[in-house]
């Protein structure tokens, strides 16, 4: 043996001593109260010992023989007491292998005797004859025995004890595994390849320590598996070293073949074969094939519930910011097509009152199919009522009522029904997946816990829809009840004026100004009609910019003071930051609102002052009957809440938007039979006007 496989194997069983003696520990501490975990500690110390005394005194001692001997022993204790001390008793099978127990006990205590007859035999210059081979013999036979009673004991146990021993199991088979090979090429001396596998020994050993320490969780109910990915994966790994393997050995093959003539005839047949191979292997359809039949026979269930279900959920929230129907629907067909690998899907959306379908979405379906599915009403009651998923074939050969259409097209596999609260939704139809086959129980749990997702899906969807539009009818009653609301203050306008007319028609000044209010409002009311004719949303964009209070307020003052006495106070040079239009809006809102609380005789003020904080403040102010503090806390600024008659209530809560959209504020103070004071504040623009400071007279309008 080499130096460097002597490091190898001497720093290799040190390692693996040195794992197995932390995990005898470690295991002590956690189950010393138990009789599996004391078993467990034996076994994992005298394995760490057997390896110490490898690393040390070499794998030709006689303690070295019989520590492996005690070590095998503490593993086979462990086999027969753990399954019975985890699953509460002893299953008929594992009784069954009691004899296997016997057996490998007789071939310890004979691999024992023959180490202690040769070691005898050694220390007198004694040789027997056979004895060596015979220890060897004994050991494969031992290797081979202990890998049938671990295969036969994993099978005996429940799931639940199954989970628990597996790592023990899985650590075993390939210890005893690998003692196998070993023993192996010692029968058949192979010294070289016998030499390498002793000094690779301590290496295996120590990758099965984590292994062992899984053994630890016996106190707990963790069951470790790889998932299904991982496992078809594993299963491609090994196909491909075993077929790896036999090309290498068919290779090794050719060269002893004596002929020319054979060898090239078997070189071709082989380059063909491996050819052939690369050819088929990334074909689509072979790789459906190897999976379906590896779910079949290799896994409990067909399909890996968790990545099925991660995926559904991710192919139906994929571009959830679109909202758009076609989008919802063809991902719904695609979530549900890539459960079952489907070639094709449609949906089918429900009518209400109707026993007909309509097609709404489909995805890769090529044959011609109608605008409506009409059920026969038994199909529809039990789709609606049981959840009923109709197996497509099997309905076609026994005749079922079925659309014409969908009797004909033999792209159609299943029939599944989406129910939401009792509620069919719709009805989803899916081809045949490329590999065809029978619908089964575990298609139809799938398919049926799918659906009534997608149809929760689908009813959020149209309840959203449904919302969009209620609120699309919103911003136009809004609208309407905004425009309703200044056409109101327009006829009470022009009924003022008209009262007035009657007994000022012969003043030419009351003549001029009536005109004037008469032009004024059959502008506005071209400019509402204008307002209501405007889709979307019925905020209009404001126009912000530096703009003169005085000049609006001579406009407030000549449009409402034809009817009622308004007076401007203050100074009216002050520039503010606001719209013209949106401004004269709130302010004939207000001034109207204390015309009509005030007495005939009684002014209505505008008084503008410089505020805090950079702005202008504008008050509006009558004597007229006021409003309680309740009504103002709770009910003012309240949509379609009013204390006149005939009115709409939305005035003061659209006079305040509108002032808060140009960054101010409407503030009100008011006392029953004192009358009312609101207050605009509205930020001042950067620069004012050389007369902003020199206060004007009083102005009435009249």
């Amino acid at each position: 043996m080499s130096a460097t496989l002597l490091f190898v194997g001497d720093w290799g069983h040190v390692l693996a001593a040195a794992l197995f003696a932390v995990l005898s520990v470690l295991t002590g501490r956690r189950l010393a109260t138990q009789q599996a975990g004391k078993l467990l500690v034996v076994a994992l110390a005298l394995t760490s010992t057997w390896l110490l005394s490898v690393a040390f005194g070499g794998v030709d001692r006689l303690e070295t023989g019989v520590l492996e001997s005690l070590r095998n022993c503490g593993w086979l204790v462990c086999l027969f007491v753990l399954p019975a001390r985890l699953g509460g008793g002893v299953s008929r099978q594992a009784r069954g292998a009691r004899p296997l127990y016997l057996m490998l006990a007789l071939l310890l205590v004979a691999q024992t005797g023959l180490d202690v007859l040769a070691s005898i035999g050694a220390a007198e210059g004694v040789v027997f004859a056979g004895a060596s081979e015979s220890a060897v013999l004994l050991r494969l036979l031992w290797a081979i025995g202990a890998l049938l009673l671990i295969q036969r004991i994993y099978i005996a146990c429940s799931a639940h004890v199954r989970g628990v021993i597996g790592p023990i199991a899985a650590a075993l088979a390939a210890m005893w595994g690998y003692d196998l090979i070993l023993y192996g090429a010692a029968f058949a001396q192979a010294e070289g390849l016998m030499a390498q596998l002793f000094a690779l020994r301590g290496i295996n050993m120590a990758a099965l320590a984590p292994v062992m320490a899984l053994a630890g969780r016996t106190g707990r109910t963790a069951v470790v598996a790889p998932s299904r990915a991982l496992a078809l994966r594993g299963l491609g790994v090994v196909l491909g070293t075993v077929l790896s393997l036999l090309i290498l050995g068919l290779l090794l093959a050719l060269d002893t073949l004596g002929s020319p003539l054979v060898k090239a005839a078997a070189s071709a047949v082989l380059f063909v074969s491996v050819a052939g191979g690369l050819l088929f292997v990334p074909a689509t359809r072979l790789h459906r094939v190897a999976k379906v039949l590896a779910s079949k026979h290799l896994f409990r269930h067909r399909y890996d519930y968790r990545e099925q279900w991660m995926a559904f959920a991710d192919t139906l929230g994929r571009g959830a910011q679109s909202h758009c129907e076609a989008a919802i629907h063809s991902r719904v067909i695609r979530a549900m097509a890539d459960i079952t690998q489907s070639s094709c899907g449609a949906l089918l959306l429900a009518e209400e009152g109707d026993a007909a379908c309509v097609w709404a979405a489909d995805w890769n379906w090529k044959a011609p199919h109608g605008d409506r599915a009409d059920f026969a009403e038994p199909l529809m009651q039990r789709m609606q009522s049981r959840g009923w998923i109709t197996d497509l074939p099997v309905a076609r050969a026994q005749g079922d009522a079925l659309p014409g259409w969908l009797v004909e097209d033999q792209a159609g596999w299943a029939l599944v029904p989406l129910v939401h609260f009792d509620q069919l939704v719709g009805v989803m139809l899916l081809g045949h997946p490329p590999l065809r086959r029978a619908l089964d129980w575990e298609d139809f749990d799938m398919l049926r816990a799918a659906a009534r997702q997608v149809a929760s899906y689908l009813a959020e969807a149209r309840g959203q829809a449904a919302l969009a539009e209620a609120r699309r009818f919103e911003e136009f009653n809004q609208r309407f009840a905004f425009i309703l609301h200044d056409i109101k203050n327009l006829v009470s306008q022009i009924a003022l004026t008209a009262r007035n007319a009657e007994r000022h028609a012969d003043n030419p000044e009351f003549r001029a100004d009536m005109i004037l209010t008469l032009k004024d409002c059959a502008g506005r009311m071209n400019t509402l009609l204008a307002r209501l004719g405007q889709h979307g949303s019925p905020d209009e964009p404001l126009h912000v910019e530096p703009l003169a209070l005085g000049e609006v307020l001579k406009a407030i003052a000549a449009r409402q003071g034809a009817a009622h006495p308004v007076l401007i106070e203050g100074n009216r040079n002050l520039l503010v930051n606001a719209d013209r239009m949106k401004l004269e809006q709130v302010l004939a809102h207000l001034v109207q609102n204390a015309i009509e609380a005030s007495d005939a005789s009684s002014p209505v003020v505008l008084r503008v002052e410089k505020g805090d904080g950079g702005q202008a403040v504008l008050h509006v102010i009558d004597h007229g009957c006021g409003m309680t503090a309740d009504f103002m806390r709770g009910e003012l600024f309240r949509p379609f809440t009013s204390t006149k008659q005939g009115g709409f209530g939305i005035g003061a809560y659209e006079a305040r938007e509108l002032v808060r959209a140009m960054g101010g504020q409407l503030s009100v103070a008011s006392e029953p039979g004192r009358g009312t004071c609101v207050s605009v504040h509205l930020p001042m623009a950067a620069t004012h006007s050389p007369k902003s400071s020199a206060p004007a007279r009083d102005e009435r309008a009249a």
